[in-house]
């Protein structure tokens, strides 16, 4: 009898450990701020992702935009995803090593579109929701990154989320500038193990670092399943976000699982 009860309390403990190590912010918001968000901007032919043309085009269409930001090695923010040039400009050398002005003398993927800086694409923007992914390409704490997006971000009519992959990015703003609503991004790392070690894809597959930052919002890759998404959507009904939806079959099928859609092909009866 005394080992079952003590192999209970040990369950206990440790189911009571997931549920505090999985546990998000305390909701304060109802929904996002729109259902559909276009990945990079609205890009496609011709129309490079992260450029000022792709964000041209969502905003004629009135499409809030998740957009990602690092930090050049002049401390410039730029809008631009890879941590190398070698995908969009053709050409080796990491973003974070150069200036913003070498960055200047290349094009993306062939056009006439330039790496911008995070102001010129507010500016751009206006008003529409924005989702703001932090890179970690500049290290996976960065608090001088994390202040120069909160001092770009300042003055913006918008709203914005903040979101990373990162945890010590998502804490950063927990501990700083808890006023911003943040997202921790994720998906099964365990298949797509991206540098990580068996320990640490664990962890981010299952949401057992949402102890750190305790995000607002969950992004999750929308094709992936993980236990630990599952009991924090059960448990704790965060808002949750599917990325990168490319099939517009899937958003009925995808609807009761997710509040809204970061995506690269839209529904075709989308008013946003």
């Amino acid at each position: 009898m005394g080992t079952v009860i003590t192999g209970l309390v040990i369950v206990m403990g440790l189911a009571g450990l997931v549920i505090v190590l999985i546990k998000p912010n305390r909701r304060r918001i109802v929904k996002p701020p729109a259902r559909l968000f276009a990945h990079r901007g609205l890009h496609g032919p011709g129309v490079p992702e992260n450029s000022l043309l792709a964000f041209q085009k969502a905003k004629a269409q009135g499409l809030a935009v998740e957009l990602d930001v690092q930090m050049t090695k002049d401390g410039k923010l730029v809008v631009f995803h890879d941590a190398t040039l070698e995908r969009m400009c053709g050409v080796k050398g990491r973003v974070s090593q150069l200036t913003y002005g070498e960055l200047q003398q290349y094009r993306l993927a062939g056009s006439d579109e330039r790496i911008p800086l995070l102001d010129e694409v507010l500016a751009l923007l206006g008003d529409l929701p924005v989702i703001c992914e932090i890179k970690p390409h500049n290290g996976n704490s960065n608090p001088a990154l994390c202040e120069l997006v909160c001092e770009a971000l300042k003055d913006y009519q918008g709203e914005v989320w903040i979101e990373s992959f990162s945890p010590f990015i998502v804490r950063w703003f927990r501990v700083h500038r808890p006023d911003i609503i943040r997202g921790q991004l994720s998906m099964d790392f365990i298949a797509r193990r991206e540098g990580l070690r068996a320990f640490e894809a664990f962890l981010m597959k299952h949401l057992l670092i949402n102890i750190m930052g305790r995000p607002d919002f969950i992004g999750y890759y929308y094709n992936d399943q993980a236990l630990g998404l599952n009991l924090c959507r059960k448990l704790f009904q965060p808002i949750c976000l599917a990325w990168t939806v490319t099939d517009p079959a899937l958003y009925d099928h995808l609807s009761h699982r997710f509040d809204g859609f970061i995506f690269e092909t839209k529904p075709p009866d989308a008013e946003e």
